[in-house]
């Protein structure tokens, strides 16, 4: 986001259906695509206007991959990236206080290559002459973090190389009380009841995410509950024709879609599958096991269904990160899914949909 200069275009990617389809109007139209570290045909909301798009003639896609995966099924050309364990990288991760070193242990085979080397060869065919393209993996990974934050503890590049990982300072687990005294990132340094101030906060050590293209909506100053768009009670009409509410959490033996084409990884984690209440089931003539088809006006896909007391009347539930092309039908939960935007943040709505669930003959 740092090297982003003003007045550059960005699309959000959950709108990429749109943008790809010619419903967005941009103007010019994208006319070339590169895919990299994403799954969009998978992981994106409203999958079949990207898959439309991208069917486009005049769209040049190119996507680099490991595996041919549902987004990679459309490109042009497939670049073959470089895995994990080839290449220098600095990595962190949700829900814990741990920065790791990703040493490279092998050279990527063939004509692999990180994606960081697509760019500095791409960068130096187009002519572009900023410092970046010509930093190294390493330099790359020392200058993602904020070293002279006090949570780094004065560490520096050298200590993760010889150590592997480093736990950021935050006090330790039975004595942490970041805020005992207060010290919130607000201009007061309480917490703010009454909003004033409303950014989004990127917390450091860490050097990501783009506070940029913000839509500016007003919002209550107080925190309330926002009710969700799609539901019997905010959108009746709908709900005649869709009653049920879908949920779609993350599948325990993927990572979103990676690993998704893995035997094994399906093996633990079973076939799609569509968790439905007995009451729900009884009227829709659906006994477990059933195949099913889940659908609303933005697409469809099937699975089997998981008959339960687990979910409420009114709800069903399917796991998110199954491909497209390995399901029972080409769609996966994410082609009935709304790219409406959160009210604040630009943020998905992946459980923010009405659908209807029959059995499939």
């Amino acid at each position: 986001p740092d090297f982003i200069k003003p007045g550059t275009r960005v699309v959000n990617n959950l709108r990429l259906g749109q943008a790809l389809n010619g419903e967005m109007q941009l103007d010019p139209p994208i006319k070339s695509l590169f895919v990299f570290c994403t799954n969009p045909v998978s992981q994106s909301p409203e999958t079949n206007k990207i898959v439309d798009g991208l069917k486009r003639e005049d769209l040049f896609t190119v996507v680099a991959e490991h595996f041919i995966n549902d987004t990679a099924k459309y490109a042009d050309i497939i670049l073959p990236a470089a895995m994990a364990g080839e290449a220098e990288d600095m990595m962190w991760s949700w829900g814990h206080f741990y920065f790791t070193y990703n040493q490279k242990a092998v050279d990527p085979p063939g004509e692999c290559k990180p994606t960081s080397d697509m760019w500095r060869l791409l960068a130096a065919e187009m002519g572009f002459d900023d410092p970046v393209f010509k930093m190294t993996d390493s330099e790359l990974s020392e200058a993602y973090i904020n070293w002279a934050d006090p949570k780094m503890g004065g560490i520096d590049m050298n200590y993760f190389k010889e150590h592997g990982y480093y736990r950021i300072d935050v006090g330790a687990v039975d004595t942490r009380t970041p805020h005992a005294e207060g010290k919130f990132p607000t201009p007061s340094g309480k917490v703010d009841i009454l909003l004033k101030d409303a950014r989004n906060f990127v917390a450091p050590p860490f050097r990501a995410m783009y506070e940029g293209e913000q839509d500016g909506t007003l919002l209550d100053p107080l925190p309330g509950y926002q009710p969700v768009r799609e539901s019997p009670e905010t959108n009746p009409e709908l709900a005649k024709r869709y009653p049920l509410n879908i949920i779609s959490p993350k599948s325990h033996a993927f990572l979103n879609s990676c690993y998704a084409n893995e035997p094994h990884k399906i093996k633990i984690q079973g076939e799609q599958f569509v968790l439905i209440s007995p009451v729900d089931a009884e009227q829709r003539n659906i006994r477990e096991g059933d195949p099913v088809r889940v659908k609303n006006d933005r697409g469809d896909f099937e699975g089997v269904a998981r008959v339960s007391d687990d979910v409420n009347p009114g709800i069903v539930v399917a796991t998110l990160g199954y491909w497209r092309q390995l399901n029972r039908s080409d769609g996966s939960v994410n082609s009935i899914s709304s790219d409406a935007w959160s009210n604040i943040g630009r943020a998905p709505t992946f459980s923010d949909n009405l659908v209807e669930v029959t059995r499939v003959n």
